[in-house]
């Protein structure tokens, strides 16, 4: 019921003096595109968004009249958001062609070689090792993994092996099996040992950071190309990134900065000299 009212409202609003003018809080006018912007950002109705709008006014409208935006750090912080606001204003403009559909599947096809990765197939099995370990435990599990891979080297099944005798219970449970890994998406040290295995070639025991491991693959290691979905967010940000840098170059080249490095030290109070 109150939301119909609100609506309502809104509409009788509308048709009074600015068309776009939604709602006013003191001297603050709450436009249609406020309203749009509310919906968006929150996922919000039109009348759950503008209840929230007039919320924050009252607020603001509160701020004003008791004159709190006069103070240092209010003004700072208004400037602040006003800086960032116009900032990502002229970047997103400035990179609406270098992100669009368009040119991130042709930036995608001329890199595209660039952007093959390594690919494994591999089981593992692991004897946890925590950071700190005393030298008996370093010890205890080195003299275990030792034990798992004799027994793989006698011909013991690495699954079986694996389900028993690993530390790592979600691995374990499937006999070991990690599931294809791209590089970059798992330990560094781990996939850099693994990386060389052929297919049912067992690693010797390494350590990393986890603990020691036994590893075997299970194919042959591949090269891959990822599909276009699988990394249009990193391209999208290297061309925001490419245009962002000449940006600033242009805009340095155009625009006069003068710094005052005598000013920067602050007051005790928090103020400048």
């Amino acid at each position: 019921m109150r939301g119909a009212m609100v609506l309502v409202w809104v509409v009788a609003m509308a048709g009074c003096g600015d068309k776009n003018e939604v709602a006013r809080v003191g001297d603050t006018s709450i436009t249609r595109a406020d309203l749009a912007l509310s919906m968006k950002l929150h996922a919000a109705s039109p009348e759950k968004a503008l209840d929230g709008l007039i919320q924050r006014a009252l607020f603001a409208e509160g701020t004003r009249r008791g004159e709190l935006e006069k103070t240092p750090e209010v003004a700072a912080r208004l400037a602040q958001a006003r800086r960032e606001i116009l900032a990502n204003a002229l970047l997103d403009h400035a990179t609406a062609d270098a992100v669009s559909e368009k040119a991130l599947r042709a930036r995608y096809e001329k890199e595209k070689e660039t952007l093959a990765v390594k690919e494994v197939h591999v089981a593992q099995l692991v004897v946890r090792l925590q950071p700190g370990a005393t030298e008996p435990e370093k010890l205890a599990a080195r003299t275990r993994i030792n034990a798992l891979y004799a027994q793989l080297k006698s011909g013991a099944s690495f699954a079986k092996v694996a389900r028993e005798g690993s530390e790592d219970p979600v691995s374990a449970a499937r006999g070991g099996d990690l599931g294809v890994l791209r590089d970059g998406q798992t330990d560094p040290h781990f996939f850099a040992q693994v990386v060389t295995l052929k297919k049912g070639q067992l690693a010797e025991p390494f350590q990393t950071r986890f603990g020691w491991h036994l590893a075997q693959a299970l194919d042959d290691p591949k090269t891959v190309v990822p599909a276009f979905e699988q990394v249009r967010g990193r391209l999208a940000a290297e061309a925001r990134r490419e245009v962002q840098e000449s940006l600033s170059k242009k805009l340095t080249a155009e625009i006069t900065v003068t710094r005052h490095p005598e000013r920067l030290a602050p007051t005790i109070d928090g103020g400048s000299r």
